[in-house]
């Protein structure tokens, strides 16, 4: 099974990516050492893949404090926000 997993600064970051990501049943694990994580696992179609990634891009464009680096099927990336 596929997952995107997104990384978060803090806690107080990650629960909020958690928050926006909530329709999609999200997992955050982590600690203040290792940094935090929130993970979707990716079950239905592409287009799941796409509404998330959307999700994504809507918290990062409002919280605007950076682009997020996510995690899918092995290659890392980099999402920023919409100007």
């Amino acid at each position: 099974m596929k997952s995107l997993t997104v990384e978060a600064r803090s806690l107080q970051g990650a629960r909020a990516l958690y928050s926006a990501l909530s329709p999609f049943s999200p997992e955050l694990s982590g600690s203040d050492e290792n940094g935090y994580r929130v993970a979707v696992a990716l079950r239905g179609p592409d287009r799941q893949v796409i509404a998330v990634l959307d999700a994504i891009e809507r918290y990062v464009s409002t919280r605007n404090d950076g682009p997020a680096r996510l995690e899918l099927d092995g290659r890392r990336y980099t999402l920023a926000g919409r100007e």
